[in-house]
């Protein structure tokens, strides 16, 4: 879904790959090298929703953060070739489904686990706002909270080396990169303040750039840079220019200096005259018995100091930062601001010629960095996928399509679309204290040879050939029908493992490293780390398929053994694995279910407690997916919305049990109020499948129909179905139906 730029941007020749060029990390581009599998191998667990993710390719390292505050490090292991894990079977069965700390990665590299759990900090009292690492090599990881605290971590040493509790004169926001050549100072955008009761010195602070340093670890910033004028969405460093571009709320994006080499020679030359040179001051320091000198030489440092942060942050230059253009209105980077969308995510190439940026109006951008031009861009609006679902359908193509979708997938993920879409993910508007994400975003990515864009979308995580405008294939396709994966980190090559220590711990074992396969080639142990939207986990996508070794029964054991209980279970992780909790009647019921509709999604909270058989019947139905395709049979404005039928027309269904069961009247669950989940019936006692949400207060129906549920989100969906159009006999004239229902 490659689209020219219009008339009024530029259009440059599409530019060629040059075979002799060397990419970042792992030589000439491969697309091969980079993970395809539809399934993800392995699923690792946060007791909250999974934030960020960063990747150190020097030390092989994957830091992880939630929404709790906690950092995790995570080392990665070798993945196992489809010969040898059956193989192995037998002896990865002694790692179970593992757990969190030495234990859990004991069996990492047997079982196919491809990640080993290594530490885990308590690193905020708040969420954390960003993860990121220092470039190219990731020696250096910070995390910014929003409990206003700045935490660096040595990586190698998987410790914490330093923090910064920030002077409340200076609220962080949300957006954060490393900057400069010896990468030891961190950019940290600023908060945007409310405004009721924020003071005029807080506001006057929207927009700018906070510049700390991991050195001295000072709680207020060695500069501030004012550039922006609204909040700053996101940051990325151009370690090869040296040059940071920066974009906020409004779709401004910046170029600023991030250079300071070069700044102390410049002042030493400079004083030649009448001053004396940095070499002399040092000898003169020497010299001097006096307990003074050392006020004297911090004062000489910081004189030398300020005058290297003193470029810093200024306008970029083409003998400094290789930019090619004079002024902005020379290039296309005020073309999100005058399509009056903002940036969502930015990422940098790491050859430094070129970056990208997701805008709130689903469009993918590629700049050309030195002339600030428009290369390509990819619309991944949904109306380009609804378009395609409807060609099939005129097509008479009933089959799934290349995307992997067909109507009634579309039409369920479209509804998970429309739920992401409410939060602060696409809307900044949105309230992120009040939202089950929490500070989750999409993330664009280079591979490391910045040959291809990495691309989240409904369909997968796609691996786009930029120079091509090709496809080349997409991670995830077939989870994407239950995830929405939002992106992560590329970890490509294999991994850095010490080989001794691994024959160590798998005595006997060493048939299970990572050898070449006799039928093939090896594949390279490349891994792919992505969030996914409200998921407390984060997920593990290799060259290995789990869905595809073995006969049907070792693949629905891969499948049922790929999320690793490292943390506590929840609700779905007891669902997914087929498990009863402490408590396993009440979670055999469910306590919450998600109708997904054909017009989007209806949170319904459940009384398994008050009417244990009425729930029982409606989640042993979703769970066997009768309700899946059912249709809303009835519909009638301000009363309600019927469904459950099988037969489509109000006569049919049945219970669990077969036949009808008994009503379960309570007292204080009464229909006094719109979005009320109620049992259908043809008189006392003759429930079956059929149930109803009314859109007005009913209390005539009280102690004639029961009440086991009350939509808790997704009001606007039933509003939206009550208004629908109707024949005599209020059935819909455009079907609505049940796509699944899932109970939690």
């Amino acid at each position: 879904m490659a689209s020219k730029s219009s008339s009024s941007e530029h259009r440059p020749k599409r530019p060629r790959l040059s075979t002799s060029s060397k990419g970042v990390g792992i030589g000439i581009a491969n697309a091969n090298d980079i993970p395809s599998s539809p399934h993800y191998q392995v699923s690792y667990a946060h007791r909250s929703v999974v934030t960020c993710t960063s990747y150190s390719s020097k030390h092989d390292m994957i830091l992880t953060a939630s929404q709790d505050g906690i950092v995790k490090f995570w080392k990665r292991m070798g993945t196992l070739s489809a010969n040898n894990s059956s193989a192995n079977k037998s002896s990865s069965s002694s790692g179970g489904i593992g757990g969190s700390g030495s234990g859990a990665g004991s069996g990492a590299e047997s079982s196919g686990q491809c990640v080993e759990f290594v530490k885990s900090y308590v690193a905020h009292t708040a969420p954390p706002a960003c993860l990121v690492m220092s470039e190219p090599d990731g020696d250096i990881a910070a995390s910014v909270g929003e409990d206003n605290v700045i935490k660096f971590y040595d990586v190698g040493g998987f410790d914490v080396t330093g923090m910064i509790r920030v002077s409340k004169d200076y609220k962080c926001g949300g957006a954060a990169a490393f900057v400069g050549e010896d990468q030891n100072l961190l950019a940290v955008s600023s908060s945007s303040p409310s405004s009721s009761r924020s003071s005029e010195k807080a506001k006057a602070k929207v927009g700018a750039i906070y510049i700390f340093s991991s050195v001295t670890l000072s709680a207020t910033p060695v500069k501030v840079i004012n550039i922006h004028a609204a909040p700053i969405i996101a940051m990325s460093y151009n370690v090869k220019q040296h040059c940071m571009i920066s974009a906020d709320q409004k779709g401004v994006i910046e170029y600023w200096n991030g250079s300071m080499h070069g700044q102390q020679r410049y002042i030493s030359s400079s004083n030649q005259g009448g001053s004396t040179t940095t070499d002399s001051t040092i000898q003169d320091y020497d010299n001097i018995d006096d307990v003074g000198s050392d006020d004297i030489a911090n004062a000489e440092q910081k004189r030398m100091d300020d005058a290297a942060y003193a470029t810093l942050g200024e306008a970029p230059l083409p003998e400094r930062n290789g930019i090619k253009f004079s002024s902005k209105f020379d290039t296309d980077l005020y073309s999100i601001l005058k399509k009056k969308a903002h940036v969502i995510s930015l990422a940098m190439s790491p050859t430094g010629s070129h970056f990208a940026v997701y805008g709130s109006d689903r469009k993918v951008r590629l700049f050309d960095y030195k002339t600030g031009k428009t290369v390509v861009q990819y619309d991944e609006r949904m109306k380009v996928y609804d378009a395609q679902v409807q060609k099939r359908q005129e097509r008479g193509d009933t089959s799934s399509s290349s995307n992997g979708m067909d109507a009634i997938d579309f039409g369920n993920r479209a509804a998970r679309e429309k739920e992401m879409a409410d939060t602060s993910i696409l809307d900044l508007s949105v309230d992120k204290s009040y939202q089950e994400c929490g500070n989750q975003s999409l993330w664009l990515q280079f591979d490391p040879t910045g040959h291809y864009l990495i691309v989240p979308t409904i369909i997968g995580i796609k691996v786009i050939e930029w120079s091509t405008n090709k496809c080349k294939k997409v991670i995830g396709k077939g989870d994407a029908s239950t995830f929405r994966f939002l992106g992560g980190c590329m970890c490509l090559g294999d991994a850095k493992v010490d080989k001794q220590m691994l024959l160590a711990r798998n005595t006997g074992m060493s048939a299970a490293t990572n050898s070449s396969d006799k039928d093939g080639p090896k594949l390279s142990d490349a891994l792919f780390i992505t969030m996914s939207f409200n998921k407390r986990r984060f997920f593990v996508f290799s060259h290995k398929d789990p869905m595809t070794i073995g006969d049907s029964a070792d693949q629905q054991e891969a499948a049922m053994n790929r999320d690793i209980l490292n943390e506590a279970p929840d609700a779905e992780d007891l669902l997914l694995n087929n498990m009863e909790g402490p408590e396993g009647e009440e979670n055999k019921l469910g306590k919450e279910a998600i109708l997904r509709t054909t017009m989007g999604d209806i949170h319904i909270r459940l009384f398994p407690n008050e009417t244990p058989k009425t729930v029982e019947n409606f989640c042993g139905h979703a769970r066997n997916n009768y309700y899946d395709n059912v249709i809303f049979h009835r519909v009638i404005k301000s009363f309600m919305l019927q469904t459950g039928d099988p037969l489509g027309d109000g006569t049919g269904g049945e219970s669990i049990w077969g036949g009808e069961f008994e009503d379960e009247f309570i007292r204080d669950l009464r229909h006094d109020r719109p979005f009320t989940v109620s049992m259908a019936n043809a008189g006392p006692g003759t429930n079956g499948s059929q149930f109803f949400i009314t859109t007005v207060p009913t209390p005539w129906l009280d102690n004639k129909h029961t009440v086991f549920g009350r939509v808790t989100r997704g009001m606007d969906v039933c509003s939206a179905i009550e208004n629908t159009k109707v024949d005599e006999l209020d059935k819909p004239l455009d079907e609505i139906s049940i796509v699944s229902i899932d109970i939690l």
